[in-house]
């Protein structure tokens, strides 16, 4: 089972993480804390994992988040996502800019591919696809637009070929293929 580094060892020696994790009133963070006390010991990632019951894996990010910005980083991810949203004062904006970009295309569908590159470039804001969606649904508006008319139609042909388009009965379907 591979240790950690002992320029990582040594960088936990400074801390007592059992004082700490006697302390911490959050579960998870005291769990990487007492994750931490164990490598300080000399265990390997694989064992505290073990005992711990998670994953070397989980161990390893949380050694990696300790690196990062000490013992204050334990308490897991920054939410920066949170931040990357649009603001309210911006909807308005943003259903205007999508509607300006539909007609702007001439031909086919906004995508929410489009969209989501509309809300970096225009609003600075980074949404994933699914974020796109959840945007687009919570301002009400549907985000597969219309098929646009092609340049080549010709209504009144399209009039002419519906007319003929009569719903027929089964009895007289029936009846003009046998006849």
């Amino acid at each position: 089972m591979k240790m950690l580094s002992q320029h990582i060892i040594d960088q936990l020696q400074s801390y007592d993480f059992d004082r700490l994790a006697r302390k911490e009133s959050d579960g998870r963070r005291r769990l990487r804390l007492i994750a931490l006390a164990h490598l300080k010991e000399g265990k390997s990632c694989s064992e505290v994992g073990d005992a711990l019951r998670v994953s070397r894996h989980a161990v390893m990010r949380w050694v990696q988040w300790f690196l990062a910005g000490g013992v204050a980083r334990l308490a897991g991810m920054p939410h920066d996502w949170s931040t990357q949203r649009l603001a309210k004062a911006q909807e308005e904006a943003f259903r205007q800019a999508v509607e300006q970009l539909q007609r702007e295309r001439g031909g086919g569908r906004v995508r929410g591919e489009d969209i989501r590159q509309l809300l970096a470039r225009q609003f600075d804001v980074a949404y994933s696809l699914n974020g796109v969606y959840d945007l687009m649904k919570r301002l009400g508006m549907v985000w597969i637009s219309a098929r646009a008319v092609s340049p080549y139609a010709d209504p009144v042909a399209q009039a002419e070929f519906k007319k003929k388009l009569r719903p027929q009965s089964p009895a007289n379907a029936a009846a003009r293929h046998c006849a």
